[in-house]
């Protein structure tokens, strides 16, 4: 909105004016150069509130974790081998989520065939695999009799973070299976 009024005081780009109306104004300094007590004519100035900045910050940290997240999500973190009398080996993302299966022995390969674990937390896909094997067959309650172990080897961690699997463990020990796991080279049996 254009305001007319007398000059009182010249900042940067901005000009104090109080017009006929006894109104205090900023305006906008253009072309003409103003002169204190002389009438100057211009754009009232809009100055960008405070919430603008606050929630465009805000929108720029969303953007930065939601990259982050898919960066986690997609980025391949280490790769697990689980031998329960059927080898399947899976690629897990940084956020402890399966993004590939492969079958390694010709049951793995069943398994992986008849479940999805893509996208599944790995504790989840190895209480889902143990139950398939027990259904197909490939473990049985002769194997737990017999002490059998379940072999988890975890490799290719950039970070050599130790896997939590105590989850799986309590799992396991409920179909009276132990684990042996093999942590980045650390082996822990249970």
């Amino acid at each position: 909105m254009r305001k007319a009024g007398k000059v009182i005081n010249i900042e940067k780009n901005k000009v104090y004016i109080i017009t006929t109306n006894k109104e205090f104004v900023t305006v906008e300094k253009h072309a003409v150069e103003p002169t204190i007590g002389e009438l100057y004519v211009g754009e009232e100035f809009q100055s960008i509130a405070v919430w603008k900045y606050l929630l465009v910050m805000a929108c720029i940290l969303l953007l930065v974790f939601s990259i982050r997240k898919l960066y986690l999500d997609n980025k391949y973190n280490f790769s697990v081998i689980v031998d329960m009398n059927c080898s399947i080996k899976m690629e897990v993302s940084g956020s402890n989520k399966i993004k590939k299966v492969e079958g390694i022995s010709s049951g793995g390969y069943k398994i992986s065939q008849l479940l999805d674990l893509k996208h599944t937390p790995l504790e989840i896909a190895l209480n889902l695999i143990l139950d398939e094997s027990i259904k197909q067959g490939y473990l049985t309650k002769a194997h737990a009799d017999d002490g059998f172990k379940i072999s988890i080897f975890v490799s290719d961690s950039k970070n050599n973070t130790l896997i939590d699997l105590t989850e799986f463990e309590k799992y396991a020990d409920i179909h009276n299976f132990r684990v042996l796991i093999n942590n980045n080279g650390q082996t822990v049996i249970k």
